[in-house]
Order: C-alpha cells, then sequence, then structure tokens
C-alpha cells in the first residue's frame, strides 16, 4: 500500500470536508439540491471565483483569488504560480485517494466517492464563501469563519 504524503493527506481531508459541509448545509436550509446549486451558479457568474468552478472541489481559480487578494504584476504571476502547484497537488491527493479505494471499495461506494470529488462542487463551495463576504478582503467575516472552527470550539468550552 503506498502512503499520501502528510501534506497531500490533509488537502484530500480538507476537500473532503468542504464538499460534505456544502451538502449538509443544503440539507439545512431545507433547499433542494437542484435549488441551490442553480442559486450558487448565478452568483459565482457576478463575482470573481475563488474555488474554479470548471475544476475539483477545492481548486483554486488562480486569477479571481489574486484579484480578490489585491495582486498586481509580478506578484499576481507569482500566486498564480504558487495556486497552481496547490491545484495540482489537490488532484494528485485526489487521485491517490481513487486509486487506494479501488481494492477496497466497491462499484457503488466508488461512484459515491468520486461523486464528492466532481466538478461542479466549487461554485456552491464559492456561494457560501461570499455568504461571508470571503471575496472582499476589506468586508471579510473572519471571526465568524473562525467560529466554525469544532477545535477551536472544543478548547474554549
Amino acid at each position: 500500500m503506498r502512503v499520501v504524503p502528510t501534506v497531500t493527506a490533509v488537502i484530500a481531508v480538507f476537500i473532503f470536508a468542504l464538499s460534505t459541509s456544502v451538502f449538509a448545509q443544503s440539507l439545512f436550509e431545507g433547499q433542494p439540491e437542484q435549488h441551490a446549486g442553480h442559486e450558487a451558479q448565478e452568483v459565482a457568474v457576478e463575482k470573481e471565483s475563488i474555488f474554479c468552478p470548471t475544476m475539483r472541489p477545492g481548486q483554486v481559480c488562480t486569477h479571481g483569488t489574486a484579484a480578490i487578494l489585491g495582486l498586481n504584476g509580478p506578484d499576481t504571476e507569482e500566486w498564480t504560480t504558487w495556486a497552481r502547484k496547490y491545484n495540482r497537488a489537490v488532484n494528485a491527493a485526489t487521485e491517490q485517494l481513487f486509486a487506494d479505494a479501488e481494492g477496497k471499495l466497491n462499484a457503488q461506494q466508488m461512484e459515491l466517492l468520486k461523486a464528492w470529488f466532481a466538478i461542479g462542487w466549487n461554485p456552491q463551495i464559492n456561494a457560501i464563501l461570499y455568504g461571508k463576504k470571503l471575496d472582499d478582503i476589506h468586508a471579510a467575516e473572519i471571526e465568524a469563519v473562525k467560529e466554525l472552527n469544532p477545535r477551536r470550539n472544543r478548547n474554549n468550552q
């Protein structure tokens, strides 16, 4: 069995957690998944994308994130290089997870696993982030995001 490097495993766990939180939020709000996805896509078109709508969950939009961060010129180019490196790592971690799971999971389980990483989740993830104004460096609700961390909440009790 191949061991996935720690950083790659952390990225894969992050993507999984983010993907499942999007699904859970759509259930919590009581909205049909189709309707929630449609609204998210409308919002994503109007704003810079944080996570790329044409890539797997968790893969960032290089130019959208550079614009949101207020980067220009050489800083944008450097950021783009870093973001592409990150996106390659996310993709590699996802592919490794699929390869590792192939021998353990049955066809139905594999289909479900791959659905968690399907292209199309990122606009919904972006909509959640836009709801916290995380597409605006000056208005971002960072403290509200920190409150989402279950480890932080356990430590404060």
